[in-house]
């Protein structure tokens, strides 16, 4: 067994293991790993003569908090159960320094064995994610309320920055900022890898930021994803959190995309009930996990 950092010719062999021990991994999770979107601590290989035996991943997501990290780990089949997974694991803990404290990883729902390992290695599970899809044929651009009016802000930047700045913050009241912590501005543009672009919707009541909708469209494929919908609490119950999706929706649509995934937390039931009137369908569960220090 040879085991040695990996690289970005590492990557089709990694992405392909990973989808046949887990049929619902995106791998756009991986094609970011190498291109500078992260700050990578290390990505340990392992191959069985040609064949990849096993692989990790430690990175820190920039503009998340500094004690934070996100490991992932998988080991082929024919390996599984030999002490492989355990040290790729063992040196991706080695990679960190002592100001890490948050370590994170996901086990698909229904996995028993990766969740026995995961809390083996001292994984607690903090949130199951519940992942929707909807498909999109013709959408038709919202026509917003009298005193409401719909923007493009794709880069969450406007002239009055602080109020869309009070906006992010206030409007994550949701069970996953409860469960993780509370996104920036900055984070949130992280999010977008090389070859994607951001599409996001702003609604203003009377003037005021009052709802937002951050969408993460492929410039390469027709797929993209909704990473994020916040209302202002003093504008909700008005109907802005569907307004902005279904902007990002058709703006979406306009460029070509056709299928928008999305994950919320199973308890988040108003996004959720949302979505679903939208035509999201619920396709798989991924638990959060952490460990700390």
């Amino acid at each position: 067994m040879q085991v040695r950092d990996g690289g970005e010719r590492d990557v089709p062999a990694m992405i392909e293991l990973a989808l046949r021990r887990c049929p619902h991994f995106e791998p756009w999770t991986l094609s970011g790993v190498f291109s500078g979107a992260l700050d990578l601590d290390t990505a340990p290989v392992a191959y069985d003569g040609d064949r990849l035996a096993g692989f990790a991943t430690s990175a820190h997501y920039r503009g998340s908090p500094d004690h934070q990290r996100s490991v992932h780990v998988f080991v082929d089949e024919a390996h599984a159960g030999r002490g492989l997974g355990h040290d790729l694991h063992a040196r991706c803990l080695a990679a960190h320094t002592g100001a890490v404290t948050d370590v994170r990883t996901r086990v698909y729902d229904g996995d028993a064995t990766a969740m026995a390992v995961a809390r083996h290695w001292g994984y607690e599970s903090v949130q199951l994610s519940i992942t929707s899809r909807v498909e999109l044929d013709s959408t038709l651009e919202p026509s917003p309320p009298a005193g409401v009016t719909l923007e493009a802000a794709d880069h969450l930047s406007v002239d009055d920055q602080d109020a869309l700045d009070e906006l992010v913050a206030a409007s994550q009241t949701n069970p996953e900022t409860v469960n993780n912590h509370r996104l920036t501005r900055e984070e949130i543009l992280h999010w977008v890898f090389p070859g994607e672009r951001s599409v996001v919707s702003l609604a203003r009541v009377d003037g005021q930021p009052a709802a937002f909708c951050f969408g993460i469209m492929s410039e390469s494929a027709p797929e993209g994803g909704v990473g994020f919908t916040g209302v202002d609490p003093r504008f909700r119950g008005r109907g802005l959190g569907r307004l902005v999706k279904q902007h990002v929706h058709h703006r979406a649509a306009e460029l070509g995309i056709r299928v928008l995934v999305t994950d919320n937390e199973q308890n988040n039931h108003g996004i959720r009930r949302l979505n679903a009137e939208l035509g999201y369908l619920p396709v798989y569960g991924v638990h959060r996990m952490r460990r700390t220090r």
